[in-house]
């Protein structure tokens, strides 16, 4: 039986199925792995259930809870967040927020209950909310009471928090990791197989959520520019969301139902990367991709919107063709000048494939745990 008090608590404000949960379950492996105990807790949603049985698959310590996350009522929410801080501890306690900040329920908790400080880490893709905000004003007076560090996952969401007010050095950068081994030993034959093509079959694959911050139906058009040109391509959704049906709906108005897959959630990742031709992510906006990544680590041609977060690791005509958000054309574009030259598709893989190289899981792992030694070290003082 695992202690009940584990060395690390990853307490995840994250509804189980975006980056940031699984960041939190390939953190807490590596964790274990070093040799400190760990657990994950998140809230009870539907989404969050499938989340912690992934997790214990895996022999991570997880679970959910209807504290840890904000309730309608001022003091209902309050109740909650104070059941939550005082019931759950650990000498080291990690909060992800998938927004910019904790909401207000959690810090009054903290300020009322005065536990040491933590460390947070926020994930948001979007720049909200805005300088000068209530929220960002009431999070810049609270968050150096009762955070060791606040750490960001992208150099534009660093600086958001500094323009918040938050102490320059109390914002730390900590890019999210991928398993690099993995993401390159996929297995082509067998992802092509089970969607019955050859490998001669072009395919264009969008690995992420099918929700509306992803842009899906925009890869559709973009596809639909082209598909008379390739009339055996295919494209493939691997991943769910909320706007699968709308993605399917797009693709019976453009009379390729039969070449747009929707393949759901897939444990798989690698297989499908290693089957893809070029990869495709029409996004608005990102904290820093887990699924750009994990493209690139397996040497595929990338074809993705150059927006905020992207911007740090894409470069075009180097790793990526890329193109302004938005514009269906330009991806259109962007995938036949990919799909008609493979020697290019070859060149811009290899330069992804090495700048993946800093954002290994491992590195990331190090990383926190540094931040881990630090809390320690002056908790301890």
């Amino acid at each position: 039986m695992r202690p009940v008090r584990p060395d690390v608590l990853l307490a995840g404000l994250v509804g189980g199925t975006g980056g940031a949960s699984r960041l939190m379950l390939e953190l807490a492996v590596r964790l274990d792995a070093r040799g400190l105990r760990t657990r994950i807790v998140v809230p009870d949603f539907e989404t969050t259930r499938p989340y912690v049985e992934r997790c214990r698959a895996r022999d991570v310590h997880a679970d959910w809870t209807p504290w840890l996350h904000p309730r309608a009522g001022a003091l209902t929410g309050l109740l909650d967040a104070a059941r939550f801080v005082r019931g759950f501890r650990a000498p080291v306690v990690h909060y992800h927020f998938s927004e910019n900040f904790a909401h207000h329920q959690l810090l009054r908790a903290m300020d009322l209950l005065k536990p040491p400080p933590a460390l947070a880490t926020v994930h948001s893709p979007y720049a909200e909310p805005a300088p000068g905000a209530r929220m960002a004003l009431r999070w810049a007076a609270s968050a150096p009471r009762h955070f060791h560090r606040v750490i960001c996952v992208a150099e534009w969401a660093r600086r958001l928090q500094i323009v918040y007010g938050l102490p320059d050095a109390m914002v730390g950068r900590i890019s999210n990791g991928v398993d690099l081994e993995r993401m390159r030993s996929g297995n082509a034959a067998r992802a092509r197989a089970e969607l019955g093509v050859g490998p001669d079959v072009p395919l264009i694959s969008v690995i992420a959520r099918i929700a509306s911050q992803k842009r899906p139906v925009d890869a559709v058009h973009a596809f639909a520019g082209l598909a008379a040109e390739y009339p055996d391509a295919r494209l493939l959704f691997v991943g769910s969301g909320e706007l699968e049906d709308a993605v399917s709906a797009a693709a019976a108005a453009a009379g390729l139902s039969a070449r747009v897959h929707l393949l759901g959630q897939r444990a798989d990742v690698a297989d499908w990367l290693a089957a893809t031709d070029v990869w495709l992510l029409p996004t608005e906006r990102e904290g820093f991709s887990v699924g750009v990544i994990e493209a690139m680590a397996a040497g595929r041609a990338i074809a993705s919107t150059l927006c905020p977060g992207n911007d740090e690791v894409l470069v075009d005509g180097r790793n990526a063709a890329v193109v302004p958000v938005g514009d269906v054309h330009a991806m259109t574009a962007a995938l036949r000048r990919l799909l008609a030259n493979p020697p290019l598709r070859d060149e811009l893989g290899r330069a992804a494939r090495a700048d993946a190289e800093p954002y290994s899981l491992d590195a990331m792992a190090d990383a926190y745990i540094a931040c881990y030694d630090e809390m320690r070290v002056l908790s301890s003082a």
